[in-house]
């Protein structure tokens, strides 16, 4: 418990420091001072800031990752309604990244796409095993044709997230909603899923 402890005071000195300061600039040595330890004790846990800028996006939107995990291993539901928990996660997840970005204000924009990119890679690598097993279920139960469950969910993520993410490629919401509309019917034709099965997507952003 202790060691949980000055894990989580050091995921919190973190935080607070982005929330202040140039992410770029911060150092381990200011991380250790903002969270009352030594040095040499931030590397018992973790073996670079990058690392520890991993672990604090992680635990920000570690509701999203436990749901996905918890649905996969749910025995009752559907492999449709597994991706509309999946693709919802997705979207609540970037509008809580937009959430925190209006709170700290990253005044520098190198800063901000730092934290995006490191917010899609996570997303995308916890995800990507959870959303695979769910088109696996898919391909059992009939519902869905896919050879490759693997990359289909790389690439479905990777659309997701940066398309709602709204970082790399700006658009208002009326761009964002044709651009989910093509890509839904895209999913449709290219694994033979019936037509408008996928309109959960086209949730209001």
């Amino acid at each position: 418990m202790q060691n949980h402890n000055k894990k989580d005071m050091i995921l919190d000195a973190m935080q607070e420091l982005m929330g202040s300061a140039n992410v770029q600039a911060i150092s381990v040595s200011d991380i250790a001072q903002k969270a009352g330890i030594g040095k040499g004790s931030i590397y018992y846990y973790f073996s670079s800031k990058n690392d520890i800028i991993d672990a604090v996006i992680e635990r920000n939107y570690s509701r999203v990752l436990d749901e996905g995990r918890e649905l996969a291993a749910s025995s009752h539901l559907d492999a449709f309604k597994k991706l509309e928990i999946i693709y919802h996660a997705c979207l609540d997840s970037s509008m809580e990244l937009r959430r925190r970005e209006e709170i700290h204000t990253f005044n520098e924009q190198l800063e901000s796409a730092f934290i995006h990119q490191k917010f899609s890679r996570i997303i995308i690598t916890k995800l990507k095993p959870i959303l695979a097993d769910i088109i696996r279920q898919g391909v059992r139960e009939g519902s869905i044709q896919c050879s490759f469950p693997e990359e289909t969910a790389q690439i479905v993520l990777t659309v997701l997230t940066i398309t709602l993410d709204n970082h790399l490629i700006p658009s208002d919401d009326e761009e964002i909603a044709r651009i989910l509309s093509a890509f839904t019917e895209m999913q449709e034709k290219g694994m033979g899923i019936p037509s408008h099965t996928l309109r959960f997507l086209m949730r209001k952003i």
